[in-house]
């Protein structure tokens, strides 16, 4: 049985944490009416984390609670092509085997969406005319695994959404509500993988992958301060006993490098300068990874003022939610509320 959606839950499911939003329902207008994370480790269990959502939301006996929910699938791609032309953009079978061949993407194995790059709408063949594309998705069994995992904790996602993406769309719309006219960097980074992405009012200009994530930084780290093997330095990587702030720009050097090859690069091809970055999914623990980051690439962070961006959005706060001290880690929570088309509507009139 599943509960009436009496109350909306909105949940992102990072290998970090559970960020989750009680609101007045799924439509817009809504009211945010409890905000909660739950930090996720090894040792978890189904039901532990079950207690969680039932802290939170009413399941009144069913089994199954209804959520719009963002996730983090492993596999996931994002991955930015230009056509030759607008034809061969509206071939399907050509952009299949663009899939193989440029991304190694098998087409078949995979839930795959292909998006305008221009404004991140759904590409429609038959009427579009951009060149310019966004192929995004996952493994089909990476999907189905997130999706029996929110089962395993009660949770039916009626909407299961690539959270890479949609937090790119938060983004986005954040820039257009704030009038940000410059490019922006955005970096998600996570244990085996990381993505680089520069939006440009409204486009997304680059999307490409890094072969490596915040695994490749902990034989580093034993190396440097002689720990006795990799899993004791994962686990002071990610305490809150131990400064990095001198040894930071060191442990994420060939980060930075990747960064540094990709806006020069964009740079010089556009003429245009990046002046901001946004890091998301990263604990609050590893604020110091933005700080690193922003300073070895001369740009500010960007720190998005989430209460006035939400009420734009007609999302308003409850009487005891605070949003003011959360990290830009919570946009992809956020986004999943945002019906970002609205606001074009509500301008093109």
């Amino acid at each position: 049985m599943l509960n009436p959606k009496s109350k909306g839950l909105f949940i992102d499911v990072s290998e970090f944490s559970i960020l989750a939003a009680r609101t007045s329902g799924f439509k817009i207008p809504m009211v945010i009416e409890e905000l909660a994370e739950y930090p996720l480790s090894s040792d978890d269990s189904a039901e532990e984390i079950r207690d969680f959502f039932e802290s939170i939301v009413d399941f009144k006996g069913n089994g199954y609670y209804v959520s719009r929910s963002g996730v983090y699938p492993e596999g996931r791609f994002v991955r930015y092509y230009e056509a030759e032309s607008v034809n061969k953009a509206k071939d399907l079978s050509f952009l299949s085997n663009i899939l193989k061949s440029e991304f190694s993407v098998d087409p078949d194995a995979s839930t795959v969406a292909i998006l305008d790059a221009r404004d991140g709408s759904d590409f429609e063949p038959g009427n579009s005319l951009s060149r310019r594309l966004v192929f995004c998705g996952a493994p089909s069994d990476a999907f189905l695994a997130e999706q029996n995992r929110l089962l395993s904790y009660g949770i039916y996602p009626d909407r299961l959404e690539l959270s890479t993406v949609t937090t790119l769309g938060g983004v986005s719309d954040y820039a257009h509500f704030n009038e940000i006219r410059s490019p922006i960097l955005c970096f998600e980074l996570t244990s085996q993988s990381a993505n680089i992405f520069i939006l440009n009012r409204g486009q997304v200009d680059v999307a490409r992958p890094v072969s490596f994530g915040l695994d490749s930084i902990y034989p580093l780290l034993q190396r440097e301060l002689g720990l006795k093997d990799e899993v004791s330095a994962r686990k002071l990587f990610f305490s809150n006993t131990f400064d990095f702030a001198e040894m930071g720009p060191k442990l994420l050097r060939r980060m930075t490098k990747e960064l540094q090859a990709t806006t020069g690069f964009y740079e010089v091809q556009t003429g245009l300068t990046i002046d901001s970055v946004f890091i998301s999914v990263l604990p609050k623990n590893l604020a110091w990874v933005s700080k690193t980051v922003s300073d070895s690439l001369g740009l500010e962070i960007l720190q998005p003022n989430l209460e006035n961006w939400l009420e734009s959005l007609k999302i308003k706060l409850g009487n005891d939610v605070e949003v003011s001290n959360l990290g830009s880690r919570w946009m992809g929570l956020f986004s999943l509320m945002g019906e970002f088309h609205l606001r074009e509507e509500g301008e093109s009139e």
